[in-house]
């Protein structure tokens, strides 16, 4: 699958990777429709945050679920979904009190990971044509309507480039 990946300060590439797959009975595949472009990825981008090439940008993507573990209850194929800016399991103490962006379990280095961040886990960016969402059923917010219309952002990011 195709992916943009940080080369270096103010470098990125469009990059050929293996295409992401599930890894637990809880994880989604989703197909990225549209994503944003954040401070933070400028933050990245710049040079600012230790980067590595390779790291794959973007978060706060729009796309369809294309494949579920076995274990997710709330999405199905053909679900459209929104997925947050972090990710966390949703049933740990501090994602039980509200505070998922601190979430104890997402990340082993400590509290709190993030989609395609620096020093924030191993997970993939979705400046991507697919991402593994893990624990979906806490990260994947299903929302209305089809991929282009009226709900979709104005093509920006990895679409726009994509075609």
């Amino acid at each position: 699958m195709r992916v943009v990946a940080y080369a270096d300060v103010r470098t990125v590439a469009v990059r050929e990777v293996p295409d992401a797959m599930l890894e637990a009975e809880t994880d989604a595949l989703v197909r990225i429709t549209s994503t944003a472009l954040c401070g933070t990825d400028l933050h990245m981008y710049d040079g600012r945050t230790g980067a590595e090439p390779g790291l794959v940008f973007g978060h706060e993507p729009l796309g369809v679920v294309e494949q579920v573990g076995s274990a997710v209850q709330t999405v199905r194929p053909g679900t459209r979904v929104v997925i947050p800016t972090h990710l966390f399991c949703g049933t740990c103490v501090l994602c039980a009190r509200g505070l998922s962006a601190a979430c104890l379990r997402a990340r082993a280095e400590g509290p709190g990971a993030a989609y395609g961040y620096a020093g924030m886990g191993p997970y993939r960016g979705a400046q991507a044509d697919l991402l593994r969402v893990p624990w979906a059923d806490a990260n994947c917010v299903p929302v209305p309507g089809e991929p282009g219309d009226g709900y979709e952002p104005a093509r920006f990011g990895w679409p726009a480039v994509r075609g």
